[in-house]
C-alpha cells in the first residue's frame, strides 16, 4: 500500500491526513475502512510501521490532529478540548464521506477521543480498538477550580508570548541540528523508540528550516495542562454507551499508566461487556516498535476470529 497525502478543510485551515489504498477489493466490492487517531503530540506517521502489517483489503484514514504535525492550528483564544477533538473525526468522516460504521483506531489520547466518539456517535463506529489507552485522569470535584486555574494561567502565558513574538511565526519553539532532533523524537516518556520508528515519526514531528535547522511541528500550547474535567461517574457513562465490539491492547510495560493513573478504567472496562483485553510484550508505543505483535490481534479482531 502507498499512502496518498491529502488535505481536508476545516473552518480554521485543515487537516494533514494520509490514506492508504491497495488495488485489492473485496469480492463484494465493500471495502472495510479504519480511522486511525495518533496519540497526544505524535502524528499520524505513528501509523506507518503497523499499517503495512495489517491485512491489506481496507482503506486506512490517519491525519494530524489539529496543533499537531501538518495540520493548521486553531486560533489562538481557543481552548482545544476532548469534545473538539472528537469532533474532528466528524468533520474528517463527514468530508471523505465515510457515512456508514467504520473502524476507529486509537493509539492512546487518540483512544481516548475515539472511545468519546464512539459513546456520542455510535451509528457511526462499527468496531474499536483501543491501543494501549484509557482515561482522560477521572477528577474529584474539589480539583476542578485549581485545574482550571492552573491550565488558564499557562495558556494566556503561552498565548501572550505567541503574539509578542516574531520568531518563527510565533510558535517559540527553538532550533534543532538533525541528530539532536532525532534523540529528541526516539526518547519517550514510556520508553524509547527505535530508529525506525523515530524516523518515520520525525517526517512530520519537525520542520526543516532553510539552514538546515529543525523546529517543532506541534503547535507551543499543546504543553498547557489539561483534562476533561469528568469525574468517575461521567466518564462510566461514556464507557457505558459504548456498544461496539472493542478491543483493548495492553502493553505488558505499561501496568503503572493503568494501575496509578487510570485504575478506574480498568473496573470500567470489565463492567463493559462489549470490550475485550489483550496483552502484548512492549512499552506505551509497541504499535511503532513492535507492529506485527499489534497486527495480529488487529487482524484476529477485524476478521472477527477474535469472539468478545
Amino acid at each position: 500500500m502507498n499512502p496518498q497525502e491529502i488535505s481536508i478543510p476545516v473552518p480554521w485551515g485543515h487537516i494533514a491526513a494520509k490514506l492508504w489504498t491497495t488495488p485489492q477489493r473485496k469480492s463484494d466490492g465493500h471495502d472495510e475502512r479504519v480511522m486511525c487517531l495518533h496519540g497526544y503530540q505524535d502524528n499520524c506517521a505513528s501509523f506507518d510501521c503497523l499499517i503495512p502489517v495489517l491485512d491489506g483489503d481496507r482503506t486506512y484514514l490517519c491525519f494530524d490532529w489539529p496543533n499537531h504535525g501538518g495540520s493548521s492550528a486553531t486560533p489562538l483564544g481557543a481552548r482545544w478540548t476532548m469534545e473538539n477533538y472528537a469532533l474532528t473525526i466528524k468533520r474528517v468522516a463527514d468530508h471523505v464521506q465515510w457515512l456508514s460504521p467504520f473502524v476507529c483506531l486509537g493509539h492512546s489520547m487518540g483512544g481516548q477521543v475515539a472511545k468519546l466518539f464512539a459513546a456520542v456517535y455510535p451509528e457511526y463506529v462499527s468496531r474499536l480498538v483501543l491501543l494501549d489507552t484509557a482515561g482522560p485522569v477521572a477528577m474529584y470535584p474539589e480539583e476542578i477550580t485549581w485545574s482550571a486555574r492552573r491550565a488558564a494561567d499557562e495558556l494566556l502565558r503561552l498565548e501572550n508570548r505567541m503574539t509578542a513574538s516574531t520568531t518563527d511565526g510565533g510558535h517559540l519553539s527553538p532550533a534543532y541540528a538533525y541528530p539532536e532532533a532525532l534523540d529528541r523524537v526516539r526518547q519517550r516518556h514510556y520508553g524509547p523508540l527505535d530508529d525506525e520508528s523515530a524516523r518515520k515519526l520525525m517526517t512530520r514531528y519537525f520542520r526543516p528550516g532553510p539552514t538546515g535547522e529543525y523546529r517543532l511541528a506541534n503547535n507551543v500550547r499543546l504543553s498547557v495542562p489539561y483534562s476533561q474535567w469528568f469525574s468517575g461517574a461521567q466518564h462510566w457513562d461514556v464507557v457505558s454507551k459504548v456498544r461496539c465490539p472493542t478491543l483493548l491492547i495492553r502493553a505488558s510495560d505499561s501496568d503503572s499508566y493503568y494501575i496509578d493513573v487510570y485504575d478506574v478504567f480498568v473496573e470500567m472496562y470489565e463492567r463493559n461487556p462489549h470490550f475485550r483485553t489483550v496483552m502484548v510484550d512492549g512499552n506505551h508505543d509497541v504499535h511503532m516498535n513492535n507492529p506485527r505483535a499489534v497486527a495480529m490481534f488487529i487482524n484476529k479482531f477485524l476478521n472477527k476470529l477474535c469472539k468478545l
